[in-house]
């Protein structure tokens, strides 16, 4: 306050700016060798990478030639080893190592080239039981189809196959089997005039059951004079069918023999020749 009791203002005088001070240059030059050494210290780093390290490209599916210009459009020596595989033979199936991988300029990449599925031989299956045929697909790297058809074959036998024996399949083939139910109508085969021994082969073949019966006749010994069912009628399978066979005019019995797949059973009746 003044004398007269009046506030009185002063004016302050202000302070004076700071003064900044710029980096000395040395420190600047400091900070320029740094980046350039950090730079060409990372050109070096890819020079060297470049040289003495690339990527493995991806082979699989490349023909053996295609696989063997890409690895050496990379710097790499291609060694193939030929095995059967389910790939298209010819072309490559797997690598060692796989694409992606860091080696060195001139390392040397394994490719698998596929020769193809292995070929086996389709075995005899036709007359066997349907169970005996698939382990012996099984064992031969085949797989078995199964269908049931009717037949006069017993029940579970293998009537056909397909494809036929001998034939050469890949390994995990299919091979369909066409195998008996155990019903189906059949045709008796001709055998009068057949011997017997023919006869009962043929009527056994056909899937029926012989039953035969020796008589006197004047036919030769052995010979078959008659039969029923008739040929070439149709009848269910395992039916039996009678034949009468010449036991020669001096035969003094009967003789009923009836045969089968499994068993034979004879009977003999003691008759009185007229």
């Amino acid at each position: 306050m003044g004398p007269d009791g009046r506030r009185t203002m002063v004016d302050e005088e202000a302070a004076p700016p700071a003064v900044v001070r710029p980096y000395p240059w040395w420190l600047w030059l400091l900070v320029v060798l740094f980046l350039a050494l950090a730079i060409l210290f990372f050109v070096l780093w890819l020079l060297e990478r470049n040289d003495k390290g690339k990527n493995v490209p991806s082979l699989v599916g490349l023909t053996q030639a295609q696989a063997q210009d890409k690895a050496a459009s990379r710097g790499f020596t291609l060694k193939t080893v030929r095995r059967p595989a389910a790939g298209a033979p010819g072309r490559v199936v797997d690598q060692a190592p796989q694409s992606g991988a860091d080696l060195e300029k001139g390392s040397q990449v394994m490719a698998v080239v596929s020769t193809g599925r292995q070929q086996v031989t389709v075995p005899k299956l036709v007359g066997s039981t349907a169970d005996a045929a698939e382990q012996l697909l099984t064992s031969q790297g085949l797989q078995a189809n199964r269908k049931t058809v009717d037949s006069a074959k017993p029940k579970g036998t293998v009537v056909a196959q397909d494809p036929t024996d001998g034939t050469r399949l890949p390994k995990g083939s299919p091979v369909t089997l066409s195998v008996s139910s155990g019903q189906g109508q059949v045709k008796v085969p001709a055998v009068q005039g057949m011997s017997q021994s023919d006869a009962v082969a043929a009527v056994t073949d056909a899937g029926l059951v012989p039953v035969v019966i020796q008589v006197p006749s004047q036919k030769p010994q052995g010979t078959v004079i008659a039969q029923d069912p008739a040929a070439n009628q149709e009848v269910p399978a395992q039916a039996k069918v009678r034949m009468n066979v010449s036991g020669g005019p001096a035969s003094t019995q009967t003789l009923t023999v009836t045969t089968s797949q499994t068993t034979t059973a004879a009977t003999t009746v003691t008759t009185t020749t007229p």
